[in-house]
């Protein structure tokens, strides 16, 4: 429990892999009359958000380590590489089964009792949770009013959020020895949703 190398790794909220892109864009609108009252002020934005999953730690709970440290790491199998770690396939195909469970095992016996384990060898933050791809958008159109006042004006505004619908997968259950190991939780599933906005 004292050796620094143990609890070396990738911290929870490191992604390998993010990038983010943002755009405004104003529509040309007709110099006069009641073509500019139509199409003009009328105005575009979007942020594009494409990232890897966060780092995640396969943690155990160990009653019968040596140590008395009940807050330990799952086991690594042997023979098994990193690539192995995870389930291949898309998120939606292992929802249940996030994890290579085969990949992970429980610490070894080293107490004399045949009883006492030793820490599970598995590192801190050595996979990755879902990757995540966003894209929110919105319309706006300003309305210039004489009223009450010169300069006044009114903002129509429609947010998208997640404007294509594509499932923001939560991370799964990571408790080695849970009834839930490798699971995600459909409900933390985050999808599509929009709302409009009128400001004066």
């Amino acid at each position: 429990q004292n050796s620094p190398r143990q609890r070396w790794g990738r911290a929870s909220f490191d992604r390998t892999h993010r990038f983010v892109f943002s755009a405004t864009y104003s529509l040309p609108a007709p110099e006069r009359g009641v073509k500019r009252s139509l199409f003009g002020g009328w105005n575009l934005a979007s942020v594009v958000t494409v990232q890897s999953g966060t780092a995640l730690t396969v943690s155990y709970t160990n009653a019968t380590n040596v140590f008395g440290i009940t807050g330990d790491r799952a086991q690594l199998t042997a023979g098994c590489t990193k690539s192995q770690l995870v389930t291949p396939g898309s998120v939606d195909s292992k929802l249940n089964d996030y994890f290579n469970s085969a990949c992970f095992t429980t610490p070894p016996v080293i107490g004399a009792d045949g009883i006492g384990t030793a820490f599970g060898d598995s590192g801190t933050g050595i996979v990755n949770g879902p990757d995540q791809a966003n894209v929110d958008f919105a319309l706006s159109k300003t309305m210039g009013l004489a009223w009450p006042r010169d300069g006044s004006a009114l903002l129509f505004r429609a947010e998208f959020f997640n404007l294509l619908n594509h499932p923001q997968f939560a991370n799964p259950d990571a408790q080695f020895g849970s009834p839930t190991f490798g699971v995600i939780d459909r409900k933390s599933t985050r999808l599509n949703s929009s709302h409009l906005v009128i400001s004066y």
